[in-house]
């Protein structure tokens, strides 16, 4: 559903690939992020996360092994085979391993669910992919909002970007418009049906 909201940009629910980073205030502050982030840069920020999510597995494994060295080298064969596959992976294959995430989305900022905790002060780091052809686009976004749910499984993070590039809300904008096309035609098919 999308509506017109107070900044003037439309809002609309939406699958997107989309990884974030939550990034606390001092290290948002002593690593900002380029203004136009190229290719190269996305690729190897994105690969610091992987290599993040490795250095934990690796300390759980180790955890593990001391309750079961037969469960832990299973585990550690499966993440070397991983991550051999992941050393093989060309740029163009590595856009197609973001996340699909329902996100509300505007030219202006986004809503996500995360399931860790989040201060107001911290920023949040978004690699989101809106047109498949292109580049993806890594923005550092405010906090504006934070919303528990109900069952403190999630919380509910709206962001407003910070410093976007032109070129980078063009995508957003022509995604947005495409997602509202079509959804207009779901609409219109189903009335006539």
């Amino acid at each position: 559903m999308s509506s017109k909201n107070s900044r003037s940009f439309f809002r609309i629910d939406v699958m997107l690939p989309c990884s974030y980073r939550i990034v606390p205030e001092e290290e948002a502050i002593n690593q900002p992020l380029p203004t136009s982030p190229d290719a190269s840069y996305i690729e190897k920020y994105f690969m610091e996360n992987l290599t993040q999510l490795d250095e934990q597995l690796s300390t759980v494994i180790s955890q593990i092994g001391q309750k079961s060295a037969l469960l832990a080298t299973a585990l550690t064969a499966m993440n070397s085979k991983i991550n051999f596959l992941l050393q093989t992976v060309d740029r163009k294959q590595l856009v197609h391993a973001i996340p699909q995430r329902m996100v509300n989305i505007s030219a202006g900022g986004l809503a996500i669910k995360v399931t860790e905790n989040v201060n107001a002060n911290d920023k949040v780091d978004l690699l989101i992919q809106p047109l498949e052809d292109e580049s993806p686009v890594l923005v550092r976004c405010n906090i504006v909002k934070v919303i528990p749910e109900a069952d403190g499984s999630a919380t509910t993070v709206a962001l407003e970007y910070q410093n976007m590039s032109e070129d980078d809300r063009r995508k957003l904008v022509y995604f947005i418009q495409s997602k509202e096309i079509e959804l207009a035609n779901q609409m219109k098919k189903q009335q006539t049906d």
